[in-house]
């Protein structure tokens, strides 16, 4: 470590004096993910932040998430179960071709039949039929009232109908990879670049750089080295880890935003038996103390999520309390992260029967989210303190993804860290797949890998889910979210921040999906 630290402060104090000035007319991306499909249904983070540059959707996502006019430019409820979308009109295909309703009609009904596992149908299982009932008019209908659709519909890329029947492979290649945005496809070199081509007829503002690339830099020192040696203009994934070295430059800049990313504890409260609980001695428990309340309030106040973003995350995230941050809908201002108090969490343990605690052991992924496995040591550490003695298993998270997901209703594992993101900027897409009880057959509770359940949180998820008032859905949502944190559904510990680093000279507008997007960078005055 130390030797890799003296190399990059050499690179860093070299390179800072040939920072290069690029053209104006390209923008050189170091991105720290691979893309790994072309097809625009196929649902997978990284790949949908390079191809909405190409492709558009009926509804645009502003930084917060929150759905503004797309290639719709409105929609409105023509009943409970009824949207009706109306789309801009004079918005053309980069093969030329006019956007109508015939194409979003098209699209949805692609998305909708997309098979595998990486495929939008969660956002799309509501829908029971998509109708053009005029040439810029689509109505969309629902198996119930349904007012998350325009945020849903705003993740479904909208192609032309002319395509017909086509697979994935026709989109690598480019000769199927037509939309409507600002971009236009240029090229897939795997596991090296994407190159995107301006579109110089792009119905909204006309970007200012002629070529955007996205060059794929798994590696952070890698991509930090690009930086500073000009072969790139930014790069995202610019953790803690590289931020003070990259101050050191003079010629480099930093702006970051608290994400989407919630990283959180889940505990197994659906056996009556947990797998990996031990009394002190070793023996089984025959009792799993994770479902009692007070035990899991006790694990809540163990847990000091400041010094957590202080000295491993190095201000690198935020503390969490609920399911979104601050400025997503159904954010509950009141609802406060709680202060570690040690001393009160032991007399909850000694309330709940375990005046001397239990052994546990934490599942970690060690490769998924910014110092997983490092935040698992810190979580033994302070668990220590109220007695509890954490064991602590990490893998890949290739290996972990599907152990966490478990079987019959509930993860593998007692006690575990995983991460989710509300990508639709609202906590009702996160109450209803992580907190709400699951039910496979209603398509809710997916991500409940715990097996939580609370009847009065579900009556409040579900109402939400119902209800288009914006301000009376809000209100069910905090409610909903309050309940259930107090109830120790799940121990949110951080939201993740993005960071990008930047050439002088650039700006970038921060996202909360920590999207890069070429389209909110710009030049400085």
């Amino acid at each position: 470590m130390l030797r890799w630290r003296r190399w990059f402060s050499a690179v860093v104090l070299s390179a800072s004096a040939v920072l290069a000035t690029a053209a104006a007319a390209d923008l050189r991306i170091g991105f720290k993910a691979e893309v790994t499909s072309a097809d625009p249904h196929v649902l997978n983070g990284q790949n949908r932040n390079v191809w909405l540059h190409v492709y558009e959707s009926l509804a645009h996502h502003d930084s917060q998430l929150r759905p503004t006019p797309g290639l719709a430019l409105s929609w409105r409820v023509i009943d409970p179960t009824t949207w009706e979308f109306q789309l801009r009109p004079g918005v053309r295909f980069h093969n030329g071709e006019t956007m109508t309703a015939a194409d979003v009609e098209y699209s949805l009904r692609r998305a909708m039949a997309v098979k595998g596992a990486r495929t939008f149908r969660t956002y799309l299982k509501g829908i029971v039929a998509v109708e053009a009932t005029g040439p810029l008019t689509v109505q969309v209908r629902t198996s119930g009232p349904s007012p998350a659709v325009p945020d849903n519909l705003g993740l479904i890329a909208i192609l032309p109908k002319s395509l017909g029947a086509v697979d994935e492979a026709s989109f690598a290649d480019g000769r199927s990879a037509i939309g409507t945005g600002p971009y236009k496809f240029g090229s897939w070199t795997h596991g090296q670049r994407v190159v995107l081509l301006r579109n110089a007829d792009y119905w909204g503002d006309k970007e200012p750089w002629n070529k955007v690339t996205f060059e794929f830099i798994p590696r952070e020192p890698a991509r930090a080295s690009a930086l500073l040696s000009g072969s790139v203009d930014l790069i995202d994934g610019a953790t803690a880890n590289l931020a003070y070295s990259l101050k050191r430059s003079q010629k480099v800049v930093l702006q970051s935003v608290t994400s989407y990313m919630l990283n959180y504890i889940g505990l197994d409260q659906f056996r009556a038996a947990s797998p990996y609980l031990r009394a002190n001695d070793g023996t089984p428990l025959p009792h799993n103390p994770l479902r009692d309340l007070r035990v899991r309030q006790a694990l809540m106040l163990a847990i000091s999520r400041e010094d957590i973003v202080r000295y491993l995350m190095k201000s690198d995230a935020t503390a969490a309390a609920q399911i979104v941050p601050a400025g997503f809908v159904g954010y509950d201002a009141d609802l406060k992260a709680p202060q570690q108090n040690i001393a009160a969490a032991r007399d909850l343990l000694t309330q709940a029967g375990y005046p001397q605690g239990f052994r546990i052991t934490l599942h970690c992924p060690n490769n998924r989210y910014v110092n997983d496995a490092r935040m698992c040591e810190a979580l033994a550490q302070q668990l220590a303190h109220i007695r509890i003695q954490v064991e602590l298993s990490a893998m890949p998270f290739s290996v972990y993804q599907t152990r966490v997901v478990g079987t019959g209703g509930a993860s593998d594992f007692s006690m575990f860290l995983i991460g989710y993101g509300s990508v639709t900027g609202d906590a009702m897409t996160g109450l209803v797949s992580v907190i709400r009880s699951r039910d496979n057959k209603a398509g809710v509770g997916a991500n409940n890998y715990g097996g939580y359940s609370n009847l009065q949180v579900d009556a409040l998820v579900d109402q939400a889910t119902h209800t288009f008032d914006l301000e009376q859905r809000q209100a069910l949502l905090r409610q909903a979210a309050s309940l259930a944190m107090q109830d120790g559904a799940i121990i949110p510990l951080v939201h993740l921040n993005a960071t990008w680093a930047l050439r002088k000279g650039l700006t970038i507008q921060p996202r909360a999906d920590g999207f890069t997007m070429a389209t909110d960078v710009r030049m400085t005055p």
